[in-house]
């Protein structure tokens, strides 16, 4: 009986172990592939640029995400001189919805291709959604690039960047932070369960034992899967 409850000890353990990296690995593969389909966003959006909005006395940059090195969002108002604060407050806003943008249009492709298989993929795709740091990550990168304030009809114009590849850098590390949390949470769950097999209580031989039908089944799939990988029974 001993040799038994061991044996079974050991298969659940080997059978936890390739658990674990499948889904780690199936994981991880979500991971990068939000990643590149971000990085396209990103680094493609400059080439689909249209100026959507004729302002009249607009400088010719404006509204025109056109570089291929920074990745820029605007904001204009109209007012003195003193209004430049409140424009670039804005532009930064517009850019951290702009980076937000990015995310959830990764997000929808990659739902598109191929539904979460489990709740951790489904926490990797919601926390990857609501990065909480993604404001001030912004916030200490982005520049202004230019600030133009036009006299003759009164109005200031901002474009606030972010450089392309810092932003696909950050979003890599968030993705892998994110990765490695939820794989060590798997982990910790998995061997959690492995060690509640091994706390058993050892049985007295000398004392009968019922089992009852639950442990009966388990009895019973146990020896269903020694029999699917070719073990001999006791």
């Amino acid at each position: 009986m001993l040799k038994l409850l061991s044996k079974h000890v050991f298969l659940v353990g080997i059978f936890l172990i390739l658990t674990i990296h499948t889904a780690s690995a199936q994981l991880l593969g979500l991971a990068l592939s939000l990643g590149n389909t971000l990085a396209g966003y990103i680094f493609d959006i400059y080439l689909r640029t249209e100026n959507t909005l004729d302002i009249d006395g607009a400088p010719d940059w404006y509204l025109r995400n056109d570089d291929a090195e920074w990745d820029c969002a605007f904001s204009y108002a109209p007012g003195s001189l003193a209004s430049v604060e409140k424009v670039k407050t804005e532009a930064t806003k517009n850019l951290v919805a702009q980076q937000e943008q990015y995310v959830h249009s990764a997000i929808r492709d990659e739902v598109q291709r191929r539904k979460p298989r489990d709740e951790k993929e489904r926490q990797l795709v919601e926390q990857f959604r609501n990065d909480p740091e993604l404001k001030n990550f912004v916030t200490g990168q982005r520049q202004f690039l230019k600030i133009t304030y036009d006299e003759d009809i009164r109005a200031v114009f901002v474009k606030a960047c972010l450089n392309r590849e810092i932003v696909v850098a950050y979003q890599k590390e968030w993705l892998q932070k994110i990765t490695t949390e939820l794989s060590k949470n798997r982990a910790e769950s998995a061997f959690g369960e492995l060690e509640a097999h091994l706390d058993q209580p050892e049985l007295d031989l000398n004392t009968p034992t019922e089992f009852d039908s639950a442990a009966s089944k388990s009895k019973n799939a146990f020896e269903e899967l020694d029999q699917e990988i070719g073990l001999p029974n006791d």
